[in-house]
């Protein structure tokens, strides 16, 4: 979709010997500073994260860089501090069977948050395909129109 809309895409993967050890926080934003080192020069930044990546919440934060967070790890301080205090209008999405969603943290002023009811952590409604394909059609078109937005 990123790329349909003009934009680059550098993608980051994680593999079995990547390893945060005791600085999940640094390692997440180590990845998302290389990913944007490498790739093109732009006018405009956005990171797009999900689960374990939202960790980089902070350091996109420092780096002033919007940022969509798929099911954002909300139960981590250092990450529910920074969206507290943020200043930019970022895109958190959560389902709201995700105990790490924790509420969709509603009471920010910051940001815009959407919950999906009834998904889970890959935000996807159990035992239920139909409403998961619902769910992950209406969270990409979401994402759509916030990007679209940034234009």
């Amino acid at each position: 979709m990123l790329g349909s809309l003009g934009w680059h895409v550098q993608a980051v993967r994680w593999t079995p010997d990547d390893s945060p050890s005791a600085a999940p926080h640094e390692f997440a934003a180590n990845a998302a500073e290389r990913a944007f080192a490498a790739s093109p020069a732009a006018d405009q930044h956005l990171i797009v994260a999900k689960s374990f990546s939202t960790l980089s919440i902070p350091w996109a934060e420092d780096a002033r860089i919007r940022g969509i967070w798929l099911t954002p790890l909300l139960t981590d301080e250092k990450v529910r501090s920074t969206i507290s205090s943020s200043r930019k209008d970022d895109l958190f999405i959560g389902g709201s069977q995700d105990k790490l969603w924790d509420g969709g943290r509603k009471s920010e002023s910051a940001g815009t948050f959407l919950e999906v009811p009834g998904a889970d952590h890959s935000l996807q409604i159990p035992d239920d395909w139909r409403a998961s394909q619902q769910a992950q059609s209406d969270v990409f078109a979401r994402i759509e129109e916030y990007v679209v937005g940034l234009a």
